[in-house]
Order: structure tokens, then C-alpha cells, then sequence
């Protein structure tokens, strides 16, 4: 069991994916104590691609170029725009491709003390008692730990309902290979179909590879499918004749994989992001399908916003620890901030999924024919937009780069502590 000191306010954090990593950074930025739990280790080898640690990133990447789209038949590029430049025009950084093993262990190693990130420790249970809480433990999860607590305290305060927010209506087999001609260097590419689409990343030393395929129907909580390696090597199969380039077909990346894997892809967010004191972020809270690349940007905001709020109840209280009604206070304003933002985002990523994989006739032929037609100039400037509106940590100044897009979120006064973007 790891407890908190009575005497001192500390965050316990589950989890050392995205959003937990991230929430780490922002609270030692705020001199805030925290302990990272995490019940394997420290970025495991598994995931594909992601996008004050922008120039670790930048020297293990270069900056994306080409957004394409080919023929499922021949692999023939049909569409081919400079998405990535029109991205950095509008918000002033460029977009970044690599590893999120690789990703996870540079926000690992940045920590300046990793004596606060505890490995091999799994959730037993969450204990929320009126003037502390603690977690012990064992197995489990902090979303379930938590829907206990409120049920037990709130009847039917989580409904089954609720729950079933989340749903799987795609798979994903997922991997790495190593660069092959045919796909570009810093592209971004997909060849889409009746049901499925790949898509790629590609970096100068590597092939990031997706196949997003539905299933034949959806699967809701609490059941979820799990695969073997035996299932992605049925998966791989099935579609390792199917083009992806003028030159290539998927079973060429497939045979030469670093690693591959197949997982289920929930879908969904939740209306309770909190109980007492415990609060879900990250895809503890909502889930989105990986076509438009916005869950661990999703995740990382959520980081950001929490951190915002600690920092300022915190600060205002004289003993720098919080009642357990002024942290409610802080939680609900950070589920009511994040709500609208994070179905906007879900509601995004299911349409391109469901627009790349022809799910109508509409989205078939918006999707092969009126885009390649009109250009995706209308599409990079309503993402640019969303991601405009995204929280910033509003105690830490930063020597941002500005595009024609402005950001929303004020720029911290100047005075404060400054740090890389």
C-alpha cells in the first residue's frame, strides 16, 4: 500500500502512459508532490506512432510532409497535399511522428526526480476517507475503484448505461517496420476501402502501420475483445495482398515487421470524470479511434487542465492543502471544462474513421472522389482551429511560436516560470 503524508497535499497518480507522464511534469512544474504508479513498466514495447520536452522530440524525429491517399486496387496516389505545412502556417509548430514507446521513455527520462515513479505496482483499491485518500495495492483499476466508491456512496450514481459508453466498433492491427521505398519518408498515408482502411506514418528509419477494420458487430462494456498473435497473423493474411504503393503490398511490411499487434479499439466518453477524490483522465475517461490522431493530444490536455486547477486551489489555500469540498469544487470545474471538448473530439475522430473506411455512400464518395477534387484545405483549417482551443499551463510562461491561427488560451504573464513549449 502507498499512502499519502497527512501532512503535505500529493497527487497519486495510476498509470505511466501519456496523460500520467504528462500530469508528472506539469505538477513538479508547479512544485506539487506527487508518486506515479505503474503496474508494468515505464513504455512498454507495444503502440505505434505520436505525436517543456518539444527538443528531445525534434532530435529523434524530422517534421512531417505530405498528407497522400491511394487506390485500394493499385496503390495509386489519388490525392497528395502539403497538409503538415498548412498545419505549421496555421498554428506555428511543426507536426512530429515517432515511436510512443520512445515518446513515453523521453517524458520518463526528462523527470528531473524519478524516485516518484513507482514500477511494478498494480491498483487493489481506492480508499477516500473525509480528510485523506489512498490507494492499496494489488490488481484493479482506479475507473472501476472509483464507480464502486460512488455506488456504495451515490446508488445508481454510475449507471450501467454509462458504462456501456464505451464501445468497440473497429480493431486495429498496429506495428513498426523498417523503411521501405514506396510510401515516402514523412508521409502520412492511407488507402482506404469498404470497411477498412490502412493507414501509414513514416519516418526516415521507420514504418508506422495501422489497418483499422470493423467488426461484424459492435462490442459494448464490460466485454472487450482480446486478440493473440495468432489472431494478427489471420489479419495480416487477409490483407497481405492488398496494395499500399505503387510498388508494394502489406504483406512486404508485414514479413519485415519490427513487432505488430492486433487490439480493439473502444470508442466513447464518459458524463463522470470524478468521485470525491478521485479523478479520471486520459482513456480512463474517453476514448477515441486513432485515425485522426487526436487521443494522446486529447490525453495530454487533460494532463494540462488538471495541473491548471491543482496549481490554483493549491496556491490559494494558506496551508497549501485543500478541503475535500474545495477539491470537489476544482474537479467538477475540470470535468465541466473538458466535457464539451472532449465529445467535439470523439464526435471528430468517429467521423474521419467511419469517412476513410466508406461506412455510407455519402462518406464514399466524399471520401474518393469531392476531396481529391476540392483539396483538404478546409479540413486542415477546422483542425487547426480545434487545436487552437486546447488548455496551456497558465503558470509557466513559454516562448511560443505564433501561426495565422491565434491560440485561445491567454499566455501566461510574464514573470513566471519559463520553460520549453
Amino acid at each position: 500500500m502507498y499512502q499519502t503524508d497527512k501532512k503535505q497535499f500529493r497527487v497519486i497518480i495510476v498509470g505511466a502512459g501519456v496523460s500520467g507522464l504528462v500530469l508528472a511534469h506539469a505538477l513538479e512544474l508547479a512544485k506539487i508532490d506527487f508518486v506515479l504508479l505503474e503496474k508494468g513498466v515505464v513504455a512498454p514495447p507495444w503502440g505505434t506512432s505520436i505525436t517543456r520536452c518539444l527538443e528531445a522530440v525534434e532530435k529523434r524525429c524530422t517534421p512531417m510532409k505530405y498528407f497522400c491517399c491511394r487506390l485500394p486496387t493499385t496503390g495509386k496516389t489519388v490525392l497528395q497535399d502539403r497538409w503538415f505545412d498548412a498545419m505549421r502556417e496555421k498554428l506555428g509548430y511543426p507536426d512530429l511522428t515517432l515511436e510512443r514507446r520512445e515518446f513515453l521513455q523521453i517524458l520518463y527520462d526528462e523527470l528531473p526526480d524519478k524516485s516518484k515513479v513507482l514500477t511494478g505496482k498494480r491498483v487493489k483499491n481506492v480508499v477516500d476517507n473525509s480528510d485523506e485518500a489512498y490507494v492499496e495495492l494489488q490488481d484493479g483499476t482506479v475507473r472501476e475503484a472509483m464507480w464502486t466508491i460512488a455506488n456504495k456512496t451515490i446508488p445508481g450514481f454510475i449507471s450501467n448505461k454509462e458504462k456501456e459508453t464505451m464501445v468497440t466498433t473497429y480493431n486495429c492491427l498496429l506495428g513498426i517496420a523498417p523503411m521501405q521505398p514506396g510510401l515516402g519518408t514523412n508521409d502520412m498515408t492511407f488507402v482506404c476501402n469498404n470497411g477498412y482502411t490502412f493507414q501509414f506514418l513514416t519516418q526516415p528509419n521507420a514504418i508506422y502501420f495501422m489497418i483499422h477494420h470493423k467488426l461484424p458487430e459492435p462490442v459494448r462494456w464490460p466485454s472487450r475483445v482480446r486478440y493473440s498473435e495468432k489472431d494478427a497473423e489471420e489479419v495480416a493474411a487477409k490483407f497481405a495482398d492488398h496494395p499500399i504503393s505503387d510498388s508494394l503490398v502489406f504483406g512486404d511490411l508485414w514479413r519485415n515487421r519490427v513487432r505488430g499487434h492486433l487490439i480493439s479499439l473502444e470508442e466513447g466518453v464518459l458524463e463522470h470524470f470524478f468521485f470525491g477524490r478521485t479523478v479520471l483522465i486520459g482513456d480512463a475517461a474517453h476514448k477515441v479511434t486513432p485515425n485522426a490522431a487526436m487521443g494522446g493530444a486529447s490525453a495530454m490536455e487533460d494532463s494540462i487542465a488538471l495541473a491548471n486547477l491543482i496549481h490554483k486551489i493549491t496556491t490559494s489555500c494558506p496551508d497549501d492543502k485543500p478541503s475535500k469540498s474545495e477539491l470537489t469544487n476544482t474537479l467538477q470545474q475540470y470535468q465541466d471544462e473538458r466535457l464539451p471538448r472532449l465529445k467535439k473530439i470523439h464526435d471528430e475522430s468517429a467521423f474521419v474513421t467511419r469517412l476513410q473506411a466508406y461506412d455510407t455512400w455519402f462518406l464514399y464518395l466524399l471520401m474518393r472522389w469531392i476531396l481529391p477534387l476540392i483539396g483538404l484545405a478546409p479540413i486542415v483549417h477546422n483542425v487547426s482551429k480545434l487545436g487552437s482551443q486546447g488548455p496551456r499551463l497558465k503558470y509557466v510562461e513559454v516562448n511560443e511560436e505564433q501561426g495565422t491561427i491565434p491560440w485561445m488560451d491567454p499566455q501566461p504573464k510574464a514573470g513566471l516560470k519559463t520553460a520549453a513549449a
